[in-house]
C-alpha cells in the first residue's frame, strides 16, 4: 500500500488550498510567537527590565494590537482554506468509492453490511485525510517550533534543556496511548455502524415488524445496540480526557521546572519576569508539536489501515482496482452546476438481432451452488421463460447474463460480438432488469422511474399504461409526484413490481428481462400486462423467470433448470411431452 505516495497525490489534488494553508500556519504561529514576545517586553519594560529592542511602552501598545489583528486573521484563513481542502479531499475519494461500486457486478457491490460500507465511507475516509491534512499544519509547528527554541535556549539553555524532560512524557504519552485510543475508536465505529445497519433495516421491514407485532422486541434489540455504542463512546471519551489530563500534567510540570531552576537567575537579572511570562506561554504549544510528533505515527498506520479497507469495498474479485484509484482526480463540481442528466440514445449496434450464451458457469464464493455450462439463444422478438423448482439457478442465471454476478467461465455476445463486461454492456438502452424484489427509494413516483433521465426525453405515460399502473397513480392525491417511502413502503407489493416495470418500460431497451415480475399480480393484471406489452407494435423481445401458464404459453423457448443445469429447452407443447421435469412443473408436483 503506498500510502506516502498517495497522500502527496491527494495534496497534489488542491495544492494551492494546501500551499496558502501552510504559509498562514507558519505565520499564525510565528504571530503568537510575536504577540508573547511583545508582551514580554511590555513587562520588562514596566518593571525597568532591560529589554531586546527598547521600544517605549507607547510604542509596544501600538504595535501589539496589530499583532492580534494578525494572529486572528491569519487563524482564520489558515482555518478555511484547510477546512476547503479536507472537504475538498474528502469528497473526491468518496467519488471515487461511489465510481468503483458501481462499476462492480450490482449483486456483489458490497462485500459488507450496508452499515459497515457507510462506516468506510465515513470514518476511513476521514483517516485518509487526515493524514494529508496533519502533515500540511505539522509543517507550520515545525517552523515555529525551531525558531521559539532557538529563542529559548538563548535566553536560558539550563531551563530550556530540562523542560524537555515533560516534553519526553508526552511523545511517551502520545506512543503509549495511540494503540488503546484507536482500539476505542475502532470499537465506537463498529458499534456505530451497527446501529446505522439497524436503522436502516428497520425503516426497510416496517411492515414485516406490524404484521408480526413484534415492535416491542425490534426496539429492545435497537436499544441494545444504542446503548453498546453509547458504552464505546463513554469509554473512549474518559479515556481521553485521561489523556488530556496527563498531557496539561506535563505542561504544569514543565512550568515547574522551570521556576525552579530560573529562580537564581532571576535574582541575578539575567531571566526577567517578561522572559518567565514568554516560557509559560509557548510551553503548551512546544508541547502541542512534541504530540503532533509522536501522533503522527499512529495516524499513518491509522491511513494504511483505511486504504485497505477502502480498496476492498472498491476491488471486485478480480482485484481490478488499485490504491491509486482511492485518489485519482476527477471532476467533484465545488463550483457551479452538475452536469446534466443525459438521455438514453441508441445507436445501430444496440440494435438487438441475437443475444447468446455459450458454456456460462458461476459459482457463489464458498459453495457448489450457481449455474453451469449454460448456453442458449434470444433472437430478436422472442419471449424466453426460464423455469425451474425453487434453488434450481433461475435468478443465478438471470444475473450472469445481466453482469450482476461476476461469470467464473463461457462467453456472452450480442449480434456475434463478444460482450468482454457483460456489467457495463448489459444495460440501456441495450437491456433493462426487474428483479424478484426491487428497489425504491424515498422519492416521488416519477423520479423512482426515471432515476435521472431527462422527464423530456421519456414517455412516462406510455410506461405507466404498459405496467398497468396508471389507473392506480391516478387515484393518489399528488398523483406521480407521491412520494413512496423508504423502500417503496407506502406501496403494495404487485405496485412496487408494476412501478419497476414502469421504470424499464420508459428506457425502451432492446431485451425485457424480469425475474418472476408477476409473483405479486393477479392472474387479471398479469394478463393486461402481457397483452399491452405486445400490442405495441414495436418488436418485444423478453427473458424472463417465471411458472405461471400465461408467461409459459406466450414463450417461444422454455429453458427448464434443473441443479444449475438445462435439463431441456423448447416449447410448452414440447416440454409436456419430451420433459419430466416440465411436466411435473406444470402439473404442479414439485
Amino acid at each position: 500500500m503506498r500510502v506516502w505516495r498517495n497522500t502527496w497525490e491527494l495534496t497534489k489534488f488542491k495544492i494551492g488550498f494546501v500551499l496558502s494553508g501552510l504559509v498562514c500556519s507558519v505565520g499564525w504561529l510565528l504571530s503568537r510567537f510575536a504577540v508573547g514576545f511583545g508582551i514580554q517586553e511590555i513587562i520588562d519594560t514596566i518593571i525597568g527590565e532591560q529589554t531586546i529592542f527598547s521600544l517605549d511602552i507607547r510604542t509596544l501598545f501600538i504595535i501589539l494590537p496589530f499583532t492580534f489583528l494578525a494572529t486572528f486573521l491569519l487563524g482564520a484563513v489558515m482555518d478555511v482554506v484547510l477546512w476547503l481542502f479536507y472537504i475538498s479531499t474528502e469528497i473526491l475519494i468518496r467519488r471515487n468509492m461511489l465510481k468503483a461500486l458501481l462499476k462492480k457486478p450490482g449483486a456483489q457491490a458490497l462485500p459488507q453490511t450496508s452499515g459497515e460500507s457507510i462506516s468506510r465511507f465515513r470514518g476511513d475516509v476521514d483517516n485518509i485525510v487526515m493524514l494529508a491534512y496533519r502533515l500540511a499544519v505539522r509543517v507550520g509547528f515545525m517552523v515555529y517550533a525551531t525558531v521559539t527554541l532557538l529563542y529559548m535556549f538563548g535566553v536560558n539553555w539550563k531551563a530550556t534543556s530540562l523542560i524537555f524532560i515533560p516534553f519526553v512524557l508526552i511523545l511517551a504519552i502520545g506512543l503509549s496511548g495511540r494503540r488503546r485510543m484507536e482500539k476505542l475508536r475502532k470499537n465506537r465505529r463498529k458499534a456505530t455502524a451497527e446501529v446505522t445497519d439497524t436503522l436502516g433495516k428497520i425503516f426497510g421491514s416496517i411492515q414485516i415488524f406490524k404484521v408480526a407485532s413484534s415492535e416491542e422486541t425490534i426496539l429492545e434489540h435497537f436499544s441494545s445496540k444504542c446503548q453498546t455504542r453509547k458504552k464505546a463512546i463513554v469509554q473512549e471519551m474518559v479515556f481521553n480526557s485521561m489523556i488530556n489530563a496527563i498531557y496539561n500534567f506535563a505542561i504544569s510540570l514543565g512550568m515547574g521546572i522551570i521556576l525552579f531552576v530560573v529562580g537564581n537567575a532571576m535574582n541575578l537579572g539575567n531571566f526577567t519576569v517578561g522572559n518567565l511570562f514568554f516560557f509559560q506561554t509557548q510551553l503548551g504549544w512546544i508541547g502541542e508539536f512534541i504530540w503532533m510528533l509522536g501522533d503522527i505515527i499512529p495516524v499513518y498506520q491509522q491511513a494504511k489501515v483505511s486504504y485497505e479497507r477502502v480498496l476492498a469495498l472498491m476491488q471486485d474479485h478480480k482485484n481490478s482496482v488499485d490504491d491509486a484509484e482511492i485518489v485519482a482526480f476527477g471532476p467533484i463540481y465545488e463550483k457551479g452546476a452538475y452536469p446534466p442528466f443525459e438521455p438514453i440514445i441508441k445507436n445501430e449496434k444496440d440494435h438487438l438481432k441475437l443475444f447468446a450464451a455459450k458454456n456460462l458457469s458461476f459459482t457463489y464464493p464458498g459453495t457448489n451452488k450457481g449455474i453451469a455450462n449454460i448456453s442458449l439463444d434470444i433472437p430478436e422478438g422472442s419471449v424466453t421463460v426460464i423455469t425451474g423448482r425453487i434453488g434450481s439457478g433461475k435468478t443465478t442465471l438471470l444475473r450472469t447474463l445481466l453482469g450482476l454476478v461476476a461469470k467464473d467461465e463461457g462467453e456472452l455476445y450480442w449480434n456475434g460480438e463478444e460482450i468482454t463486461n457483460p456489467t457495463d454492456f448489459m444495460i440501456p438502452p441495450r437491456a433493462a432488469y426487474t428483479p424478484q424484489i426491487p428497489y425504491h427509494f424515498s422519492e416521488s413516483l416519477k423520479n423512482n422511474i426515471l432515476l435521472n433521465i431527462p422527464e423530456k426525453t421519456a414517455n412516462i405515460d406510455e410506461a405507466i399504461y404498459l405496467a398497468v399502473i396508471k389507473e392506480e397513480i391516478n387515484e393518489f392525491e399528488d398523483k406521480l409526484e407521491t412520494i413512496v417511502g423508504p423502500k417503496g413502503v407506502r406501496l403494495s407489493g404487485g405496485q412496487k413490481q408494476r412501478l419497476a416495470a414502469a421504470r424499464m418500460f420508459v428506457r425502451e431497451p432492446e431485451i425485457l428481462v424480469f425475474d418472476d415480475l408477476s409473483s405479486a399480480l393477479d392472474v387479471e393484471t398479469e394478463h393486461k400486462l402481457w397483452k399491452r406489452l405486445f400490442s405495441t407494435g414495436r418488436p418485444v423481445t423478453c427473458l424472463a423467470v417465471s411458472h405461471r401458464p400465461m408467461a409459459l404459453k406466450r414463450a417461444d423457448n422454455i429453458i427448464v433448470l434443473k441443479d444449475g443445469k438445462i435439463e431441456s429447452q423448447g416449447t410448452l407443447k414440447e416440454l409436456l411431452i419430451t420433459s419430466e421435469e416440465m411436466k411435473k412443473l406444470w402439473e404442479g408436483d414439485v
